[in-house]
């Protein structure tokens, strides 16, 4: 079987760029018996994989993603005599002989409309994703949330969806070395006791809670909050934070790689995650990994993912939220708990367990095409 991938997304940075690049690296890794076409956007990555005897890799182009997904892969997957195509994002060619896989990491957009500023982007998302649906031969989803919402908002059949969670990357663990820790604080300017939040700036992830739930703890001041993101600085703005008296208690050190992120985790006292509707939230498998305890809000995938091992309350309830800030800065024995719960339930989440189920998904599809 020749399976084609679909790689336009291998540059991105954030939740789907992430899960791509650990997805691809755990499949090819596993799999020798099926032949892989790569399928680039971006020219760097030729090579990448080359080292793999069943792995071919092409660069493809086009003026814009419509076209590359719609006209150019079709015409070289015909090309490589791909049997398969996978796209680990949300669309598939509808003209194409190619059997296809297509992966859904959420319905936000039919389930809450509203943190969409753009309307017409939003009526074409509308329109063509249950077209994408319909077209794929198979669909993976990150959550059962994410599931369910297909089968019931787009009415797909519950069959042709299979759950796969997302993985954690193995260098989100707890850090006991010093010096490492030591040396990321200084770099980024950290202060010495903080809570974390993690996300690019993005209303869905509701910041204005974070920010007041910081101000409320018990020790606001004493902990610093710090905030990770892409444009996260913007949230400042949208928050008055310069008019405030926390001006110097909050801080935005950017867009992060992933290498120095684990410190981050392990640094912090506490991980806020207030989201207004999260399909999965890597960073929450990241801090429960690194043996960050975590606050967030009960909606969404989060209690899903979660399992159990996070303090949870109405994302727009800030005084609940700082309660269980000072309950993990305050209580020992609940702060162990949690932690320890963390490390349990972060067990369910490896790559090595996506590439799998996959790989399975995508022999599923061969089989039925035979």
């Amino acid at each position: 079987m020749r399976i084609g991938i679909m790689l336009r997304t291998l540059d991105e940075k954030f939740g789907i760029g992430v899960y791509t690049r650990n997805m691809l690296d755990a499949l090819l890794k596993l799999d020798r018996n099926h032949e892989y076409v790569l399928f680039y956007k971006n020219k760097k990555h030729l090579g990448k994989y080359a080292h793999y005897p069943n792995v071919e890799e092409k660069v493809v182009n086009a003026p814009n993603k419509l076209l590359w997904d719609q006209a150019t892969i079709p015409l070289c997957a015909r090309q490589a005599k791909v049997d398969i195509l996978f796209h680990t994002k949300f669309t598939v060619p509808f003209l194409t002989k190619c059997k296809t896989v297509m992966v859904l990491h959420g319905a936000s957009w039919f389930v809450h409309p509203e943190i969409y500023p753009n309307k017409l982007d939003l009526t074409y998302i509308k329109m063509v994703m249950p077209l994408y649906c319909r077209r794929a031969d198979s669909l993976i989803a990150n959550s059962n949330l994410t599931k369910n919402d297909f089968v019931n908002l787009l009415h797909i059949p519950p069959e042709k969806i299979k759950t796969i969670y997302y993985g954690c990357n193995p260098i989100f663990r707890p850090i006991h070395d010093q010096e490492v820790l030591s040396e990321v604080r200084k770099r980024y300017n950290l202060p010495d006791r903080f809570i974390l939040t993690v996300s690019r700036y993005d209303p869905r992830k509701n910041f204005p809670t974070t920010f007041r739930a910081f101000t409320k703890c018990h020790e606001a001041g004493v902990l610093k909050l710090v905030a990770v993101g892409k444009d996260s600085w913007r949230y400042k703005l949208d928050c008055h934070i310069g008019e405030s008296e926390f001006e110097d208690d909050v801080i935005f050190p950017g867009y992060v790689e992933q290498d120095d992120l684990p410190a981050f985790y392990n640094l912090a006292e506490v991980f806020i995650f207030p989201s207004v509707y999260e399909e999965f939230g890597i960073p929450l498998v990241e801090a429960m990994a690194c043996g960050c305890p975590i606050v967030a809000s009960n909606t969404g995938a989060i209690p899903e993912i979660t399992g159990g091992a996070a303090f949870l309350a109405e994302p727009f309830d800030a005084d609940r939220m700082a309660e269980g800030i000072d309950q993990l800065t305050q209580n020992t024995d609940f702060r162990r708990t949690l932690i320890e719960k963390g490390f349990k339930r972060a067990k369910n989440f490896s790559y090595d367990k996506v590439g799998e189920e996959v790989l399975g998904v995508l022999e599923q599809v061969a089989v039925r095409a035979d």
